[in-house]
């Protein structure tokens, strides 16, 4: 088994599907990226066992096979190369699996073990339901999504996002049970029934560096329990949790009747200063009229800080706390000018979303408030 290509094509190939490759595994074959040689075409692939990643790469070769490489080897070689032509030729040892690769460029030669066992098997889906997305919206969603995933491994559910597909709109929402995201996109494809699934965040967050400007097809097989992104030259598969995702919308306020409208990057690079002179990161917010007030202390270090915004604001005062970081989290993934700020009581979540005058509710980013000392 034989075959041609340049460092370039094949280094991209390989750091596609490595993101596949567990950092300890207990099956070596995992541990492997598996080359397939068949048409002058080579297919790479790996796996953890719950997702995989397929790429192809061009190469020259009259041969047909298959072999697996150790991952990070392979990676290590490429990395360390510059860009050349390289010839990669699999030898079989005698009376067993265990083989060799013999690497040749133009100023050196390399060799490393390889094996010739099968890989492991990917179990033929029926993917019936298909999704287009737009190489945009979806890293857009997943930018606005996955930061407010729970890391929580005894809530797994809420460790994924949840896709939800009515007619021709996607809701993606994402909880760790302090704040909450809810985003919504147009979709290509008009689903029928409601349909509902959660999506690894680990899985989202390889398709973010995977596929950032490729016209990606995100299909669902009929079990609903697994997925696959499809782009051009790549492929990836995973299994989807299956724990029932809580009913998000029950937390969501209907009736946020006090309404504060604020320049963002203000209130974001404020509540960025003043939350490092908090001893636990919580500030305190004061609003009154014209004026937004955002303050916070240590008390044991005699250290404090207050600083005061213009704002515009319907309803009575309100004094309401903060953990200063998921008030920051929540305004950096909202990309316009002005900021719309929805509150009722201290106690009450807050919804914070973007001032716009069409479709202002496709973004909204719920923040539940904490205990404050007056």
């Amino acid at each position: 088994m034989k075959f041609t290509t340049t460092i370039k094509k094949l280094q991209d190939a390989v750091s596609k599907v490595i993101l596949a490759v567990p950092s300890k595994s207990l099956d070596a074959r995992f541990d492997n990226v598996h080359l397939q040689l068949q048409d002058g075409s080579l297919t790479l692939f790996a796996t953890d066992g719950e997702m995989s990643i397929t790429a192809k790469c061009e190469v020259t070769s009259s041969d047909r096979g298959t072999a697996g490489i150790r991952a990070r080897t392979l990676q290590d070689f490429l990395r360390s190369m510059y860009d050349t032509s390289v010839t990669f030729e699999m030898e079989r040892q005698t009376g067993g699996d265990q083989g060799t690769v013999s690497i040749s460029t133009d100023k050196g030669r390399y060799r490393m073990p390889c094996t010739f066992g099968e890989r492991p098997e990917s179990h033929k889906r029926n993917f019936d339901l298909s999704i287009g997305l737009k190489p945009t919206e979806l890293q857009d969603i997943i930018h606005k999504t996955l930061f407010a995933c729970s890391v929580d491994g005894m809530r797994p559910a809420m460790m994924g996002v949840l896709f939800e597909f009515e007619g021709g709109v996607l809701t993606a929402v994402s909880t760790d049970g302090h704040r909450l995201v809810r985003c919504r996109k147009a979709t290509t494809t008009e689903v029928a029934e409601k349909q509902k699934i959660v999506v690894p965040a680990r899985v989202l967050s390889i398709v973010q560096r995977l596929l950032q400007n490729e016209e990606v097809n995100m299909s669902i097989d009929a079990e609903r329990r697994n997925i696959r992104f499809q782009a051009e030259n790549v492929e990836l598969e995973s299994a989807l949790i299956v724990e029932p995702y809580p009913n998000y919308e029950a937390v969501i306020p209907v009736e946020n009747e006090k309404n504060l409208s604020a320049e963002r990057l203000l209130v974001h690079d404020s509540v960025k200063r003043v939350g490092k002179f908090s001893s636990i990161g919580d500030i305190k917010l004061q609003i009154d009229g014209t004026n937004l007030k955002i303050m916070a202390e240590n008390s044991s270090e005699g250290e404090s800080a207050q600083e005061e915004l213009p704002c515009t604001f319907s309803g009575e005062e309100i004094t309401i706390g903060f953990n200063s970081r998921f008030v920051e989290a929540a305004l950096a993934h909202i990309e316009t000018d002005e900021v719309s700020i929805e509150l009722s009581s201290p106690t009450t979540a807050v919804i914070f979303k973007p001032k716009k005058e069409e479709n202002p509710d496709d973004l909204i980013i719920l923040v539940m408030p904490v205990r404050i000392n007056n």
